[in-house]
Formats: C-alpha cells, sequence, structure tokens
C-alpha cells in the first residue's frame, strides 16, 4: 500500500513538472524528473509533430524479413524462452529494437498484449525518440546505457500509463550498438528489479552476438554514428581526434603541419601547437602507429567513408548502400570533410531514390544494422504508392 502511494506521488510530481515544461515555465529545483529526461523532452519537442494516437508502423512483411535476416535473432534465441517466461509470469511485454528503435520481436501476456497492440508496440512499431519522443528504447539507443521511463515521464500520453525499462545491445568486440531490448508493464507495476533483469539479458543476448571479421587493423566508421575500431576493438576517441584520423585516412601519403592544419581547421583561428598536442593524444591512442613529417598512418586502414565513394564510382549500388549508415561527421566544419560530405551525400540521396524495389531496400536495411534514414524513408514512400494503387 504504502508503495503504491509512493508511485502515485511520484507520477504527481512528474505530471506537475511536465506541465511547467509545456508552459515553458521555469522548473522547480529539485526537478522531479532526471536530467536526461528533461533533455529528452526538449529534443522531443522539436521532433513530434502533434498528437499521434500510437507509434508509426512497417507493414508486417517488412518487420519479418528483417528480423529473420538480423544478427538479433539469431543472439536472442538463448534468451528467448527465458523472457517469454518472464512475460507470462509478470504480466509484462518485451521487446527487441533495431538500432533504429524498430521492434523487430515482441512477446507479451495476456493482459499486456492488447494495450501493446493499441499503442504499435509490436514487431514493426517505430519507437525512437524521433518517432515518438521519450521513451525507454529511444532513449536507451540515443545515450548508449540502461534507463528507465517512468508512467509521464513519457513525452506522448498515450504512454504515460506506462513502465519500461531498456538496455542497449552491445556488440562485445565491436563495440557497435546492436539494438536494444525493453521490458515494460504498467507503471503502478514498476519495482527497481525490473532495470536490473533487462540489463542482465541485454548483456546475455549481446554475448552470443556473431563474430565480426576485421576490415584492417584500423576501421573508421564515420557514416552516421562514429566509431573506430583498433584491432577489432573499440576506441574511445574525441570528435576531434576522429576528424584527424579520416583526414589523414583521406591522405595515405601523408599531410605537413600545415596542410594537416588547414583541412582541419580552415581559416579559424586555431594554433599548430593544439592540433600538435591532439595528433600526439591520437598517435597514443594507436600505439604510435602515427608517422611524422609528414602526419601519416603507418597500419592498413579501412574507411567506410572512401568506401562508399568507392562503390558508386565503380556503380557498386549495393555495397554503397549496404555501407551507408548517415551522412559523414555531421558536427564537424573541417572543410575538406564537409566537402566530402555534401558529396556523398548527395549522390546517396539520387541513388536511393532511383531504387524503385521495395524487396532490394528491404534486403539493404536487414543486412545493416544501422541503415539509413534515407533507405527508410524511401521504403516507406514506395509502400504508400503501392498502397494508394490497390
Amino acid at each position: 500500500m504504502r508503495e503504491d502511494t509512493n508511485l502515485r506521488q511520484r507520477r504527481g510530481a512528474i505530471e506537475h513538472q511536465r506541465d511547467q515544461f509545456d508552459a515553458q515555465a521555469a522548473l522547480p529545483k529539485p526537478h522531479a524528473v532526471s536530467n536526461e529526461i528533461l533533455q529528452s523532452w526538449k529534443r522531443s519537442a522539436q521532433a513530434v509533430n502533434g498528437s499521434p494516437a500510437c507509434a508509426p508502423r512497417d507493414e508486417h512483411w517488412v518487420t519479418t524479413e528483417l528480423w529473420k535476416e538480423s544478427p538479433l535473432s539469431i543472439a536472442a534465441k538463448k534468451e528467448q524462452s527465458n523472457m517469454e517466461q518472464l512475460v507470462k509470469e509478470g504480466q509484462l511485454v518485451a521487446a527487441i529494437a533495431d538500432p533504429c528503435g524498430r521492434l523487430l520481436w515482441t512477446c507479451a501476456s495476456g493482459y499486456m498484449s492488447k494495450l501493446a497492440e493499441n499503442l504499435n508496440f509490436i514487431s514493426g512499431g517505430h519507437w525512437s525518440e524521433r518517432e515518438v519522443g521519450t521513451n525507454a528504447v529511444g532513449l536507451s539507443l540515443k545515450l548508449k546505457r540502461a534507463v528507465t521511463v517512468f508512467s509521464s515521464e513519457h513525452y506522448s500520453p498515450y504512454i504515460q500509463d506506462w513502465v519500461c525499462y531498456a538496455a542497449p545491445i552491445i556488440h562485445p568486440v565491436s563495440g557497435e550498438c546492436m539494438g536494444a531490448l525493453d521490458i515494460s508493464t504498467t507503471w503502478n507495476k514498476h519495482t527497481a528489479l525490473g532495470q536490473s533483469a533487462t540489463t542482465q539479458l541485454a548483456h546475455s543476448i549481446a554475448q552470443c552476438l556473431p563474430a565480426v571479421d576485421n576490415r584492417a587493423d584500423l576501421e573508421i566508421y564515420a557514416m552516421g554514428q562514429p566509431r573506430v575500431l583498433l584491432h577489432g576493438k573499440a576506441l574511445c576517441l574525441p570528435p576531434r581526434q576522429i576528424e584527424i584520423l579520416c583526414l589523414l585516412a583521406l591522405n595515405p601519403d601523408g599531410l605537413s603541419l600545415q596542410q594537416l592544419h588547414m583541412r582541419l581547421y580552415g581559416d579559424a583561428a586555431v594554433s599548430t601547437s593544439t592540433l600538435k598536442a591532439d595528433v600526439s593524444h591520437l598517435r597514443r591512442y594507436l600505439d604510435g602507429e602515427i608517422g611524422s613529417r609528414p602526419y601519416r598512418l603507418t597500419l592498413p586502414v579501412w574507411a567506410d567513408f572512401i568506401h562508399i565513394w568507392q562503390a558508386l564510382n565503380e556503380q557498386r549500388i549495393n555495397d554503397a548502400m549496404a555501407m551507408y549508415r548517415g551522412s559523414l561527421l555531421t558536427k564537424s566544419d573541417s572543410p575538406e570533410i564537409e566537402e566530402w560530405r555534401y558529396c556523398i551525400d548527395a549522390v546517396m540521396a539520387q541513388t536511393v531514390h532511383a531504387c524503385d524495389s521495395p524487396i532490394q531496400l528491404v534486403k539493404q536495411i536487414s543486412q545493416n544494422t544501422s541503415s539509413s534514414l534515407l533507405e527508410r524513408e524511401r521504403l516507406i514512400e514506395l509502400l504508400m504508392q503501392q498502397g494508394s494503387k490497390t
């Protein structure tokens, strides 16, 4: 009884703060919600249009194909029976989402099944923050860590009677976020054990993900969400050092200090000593594999943006689409990187728009766990065109 009262008081405090947020009033301190929820509300206010009654959803055949081809379907087999038993006993709904927030697999108790269907919290439902606002699936994928979203912390009203626990599924070797696991129930059944169970299950699924062959000693993925692998293991690099790494990959013969400075900063008033310090730090991350005079990488390198451009020039459209995960380093203002970003995006937009086959797009999306928004929007466009003709 006391726990129920505490949950009601917590929900009331969150609702009060949300009312103030919607009215653009100053929020009282201490906040009833965490800063990560507050920041998510701010992003959601910019992204979510109107007042939809449920999440958007893909056609069933699309999701079936995506789940069949997804490495998550293989990795989840060991834990599926455990999740189904947990769901049945606890009046829960469990879901596995791809990196875009699309639910590929769900399992619900009889009680939660109808509720989930009404919200499109079923396979095919899109639960990214961009689509439905603050929710556990979207926030977990955004922050790359486990989260709980309780009741009115959800941005959209139709999900505010739920509490949702989610954790990202991170590849244990590459560090790539392959998707997220969510376990949800009604808000009045909230328990601190929910997040712990979800996190443990997500970790178990991640341990069963298929191994990925290394493309080179150094792998640079700069399209979409940047990540760098050295000998198959993820490096945690600051954005500036990733920019430097990309510029060195683009110039395999090397760059002088002045050339690197111009390509990185343009006319910005940044001292060469700052650049020297950044290169020195990057060299330590790479176990000394950066040469001097000129600056150059001294180990085999594979970079997605270079290979995408080669594939486009050679008309290997399927290869290019499989590698394209979004724009090149979107926050970079390096003159050379900006030019590459513009050129790749322009050619990819033409390529994807020229694709008239939903089946081909589904195949490309299923083969790429972080498929680009460009491909998904074109697929939706084609499906809507087909629907209007029937």
